[in-house]
């Protein structure tokens, strides 16, 4: 069931999460094989250290391709250093990681044919790209190359090849009041984060005129950014700022006190798409923080979901988390919201980066504007 409301001329819909049919699965296996991405390619995937020598920074960088049939190995679900953070963090049982199977083939030969546009995947605070394997694996199956930066210190852990190792560390003052802390994290976001985003996006014209793998193999006139929480926040500004990015999507991320001189909503100028929680929704923004194009702004809140159901993260807990029982019921209602996810960003980059049909994005009931 979907009810379908609009508070202006920008789209608005309900998505009723519990009422969706449930993708088969098996939760009450030892481990469990991540939803199967349901675009037409297989899956590659590599990870590149991208240095900044201007501002003395490097970057880890995982890429989700579209990829040719191939014998190579299965790419782990995250490395065994990020993992045990991830495990102290969420109170997960050790190595959980060896039992989560993904879906993309280590170093696969990228599909031929015409160039594929990108979409870049922006992490929340204190998580790391990985929780958002099943996003980046049906958005790569469907035709688009994804680009996921690991940002220190904003990240809750960075291991680089070397092995050496960069963790969380909160860039606001902590005993200060509200305000004060937003005006640090919107100067963050600005100065930092979206800086990688600009960063990132020099690497790959660089990358897709000289690398021998992905020679030609970017569209770089069609980009997309997607991000979740602080992530979502990066996309919102990346997009508003950044001219080479046509399209964003936010997942359930927000403006701070101090951001943008304290004025809310913060113009987009571009289509945009906003997944929300009904608490996000009912706050005092009611998740408008950030408005698109005029009629291509589509703004969705899912029922029954929490901040985290956006990602990874609730199919993982609910079958590793320390001391308790997995719950059937929860790895149900996680693969539901994932798939929901997946589903909505994959719809509306294929409409604005592919000019294909967005079925579901477009159920939406427009008014006319008063």
């Amino acid at each position: 069931m979907i009810s379908k409301t609009s508070f202006s001329v920008f789209p608005v819909f309900v998505l009723l999460l519990l009422t969706l049919p449930s993708p088969a699965s098996d939760p009450n296996q030892a481990g469990f094989d991540l939803p199967r991405p349901n675009g037409c390619h297989a899956v590659g995937t590599r990870t590149i250290v991208l240095r900044d020598p201007r501002r003395s920074r490097d970057l880890l960088v995982t890429m989700w391709y579209p990829a040719m049939g191939s014998a190579s190995a299965v790419a782990p679900y995250m490395d065994n250093k990020t993992a045990d953070a991830l495990a102290e963090e969420w109170k997960l049982q050790p190595n959980f990681q060896r039992f989560v199977r993904t879906h993309a083939r280590l170093m696969a030969p990228i599909a031929q044919g015409t160039p594929f546009p990108v979409v870049l995947l922006e992490h929340g605070s204190s998580v790391v790209p990985a929780i958002y394997t099943v996003l980046a694996e049906g958005l790569a199956s469907s035709g688009f190359i994804v680009v996921a930066t690991n940002h220190p210190p904003d990240s809750l852990i960075s291991v680089f090849p070397d092995g050496h190792e960069l963790k969380f560390t909160p860039y606001w003052p902590a005993e200060a009041d509200r305000r004060t802390q937003g005006v640090a994290i919107g100067k963050f976001a600005d100065e930092v984060l979206v800086a990688d985003v600009r960063f990132v996006l020099d690497q790959l014209e660089e990358m897709n005129s000289h690398d021998r793998f992905w020679h030609g193999r970017l569209d770089l006139s069609k980009i997309g950014i997607v991000g979740h929480s602080m992530g979502g926040t990066t996309a919102a500004l990346a997009t508003q700022e950044e001219p080479r990015i046509l399209a964003g999507a936010n997942l359930d991320g927000s403006t701070y006190p101090g951001m943008n001189a304290d004025v809310r909503p913060i113009p987009v100028h571009k289509p945009f798409l906003f997944l929300a929680t009904e608490e996000h929704a009912s706050g005092e923004t009611r998740a408008r923080e950030y408005i698109g194009s005029e009629s291509n702004t589509y703004y969705v809140v899912v029922t029954g979901a929490d901040h985290m159901s956006f990602t990874d993260a609730d199919l993982v807990s609910s079958r590793f988390k320390r001391d308790l029982k997995p719950d059937d019921s929860a790895f149900e209602r996680a693969l539901l919201a994932s798939t929901l996810t997946r589903s909505l960003v994959e719809e509306f980059f294929a409409k604005y980066l592919k000019a294909a049909a967005a079925p579901t994005l477009d159920l939406v009931v427009r008014v006319d504007k008063k």
